[in-house]
């Protein structure tokens, strides 16, 4: 049998069955097409969130309460959206993007309310994953960090002893978490925490041997100020009295 003939019997054999290609490639360009500008649309959103946090927490350390307040309302109902917009789409979801404006936003969120005296918002209230809300809360111990410094170059060491106190409670507090990596990524964090807690702590040692240097150079030179105005009056006595002497010769 010659190939030719081969050919054309296969063919009657075998039909085509391949003319729905076009259509199946044609629905998955459309889908992977809606997803890229659903994913450029969370990308935005996502830098969004986290530039307008990072002004609410430049507002919290400026005293600018109310600027802060209105930053991190408008962070919250744009998170809201991007929660939305990539829920439907887990790989979106959990590509790092929308965690990490999530963290960001806990991190003002948390902020905001230990300086206002509050407790802390519940990361069901405020519609965070745990995940988010557990390492935007170790973000929230380099902020203290730099309140604490604040205070110590403000000479309020007070404040900044119970800033760091705060320190030393979420620090506790995360270190309860022992989680593989793929669970929650915390390790490096807590690691993070600890090393700043130990340098806040030794700059507020530093800086309270300075007072208290400072303090005792106060009352020394009060006390040579002292001494020498004994001895200045004493010295004007005694000139006092060689005058009457003269006087009478």
């Amino acid at each position: 049998m010659s190939i030719y003939r081969k050919i054309i019997i296969t063919a009657i054999v075998f039909p085509m069955t391949m003319n729905n290609l076009n259509g199946i490639i044609e629905k998955i360009d459309k889908h992977i097409n809606e997803k890229d500008q659903i994913r450029e649309q969370a990308l935005k959103s996502s830098r969004d969130i986290i530039i307008r946090c990072r002004k609410a927490i430049q507002c919290l350390h400026n005293d600018k309460i109310k600027e802060a307040e209105n930053f991190i309302k408008q962070s919250s109902a744009k998170l809201a959206n991007l929660y939305e917009l990539t829920k439907p789409h887990p790989d979106l979801f959990h590509a790092g993007f929308v965690e990490n404006a999530a963290q960001e936003f806990v991190e003002a969120h948390c902020l905001h309310n230990i300086m206002d005296g509050e407790d802390l918002p519940d990361p069901d209230s405020i519609q965070t994953t745990y995940s988010s809300y557990l390492l935007g809360l170790c973000d929230v111990v380099g902020e203290l960090r730099r309140g604490a410094l604040d205070f110590i170059l403000e000479g309020e060491p007070e404040k900044a002893n119970e800033y760091l106190k705060y320190m030393d409670d979420i620090y506790g507090a995360i270190m309860s978490f022992d989680y593989p990596s793929a669970l929650v990524p915390i390790k490096r964090k807590q690691d993070m925490v600890r090393g700043l807690i130990e340098k806040t702590r030794g700059e507020l040692a530093v800086a309270s041997c300075g007072r208290r240097i400072e303090e005792r150079t106060s009352e020394f030179r009060g006390l040579l100020d002292k001494i020498n105005g004994e001895k200045k009056t004493k010295k004007k006595k005694k000139e006092s009295v060689d005058i009457d002497v003269d006087k009478v010769w």
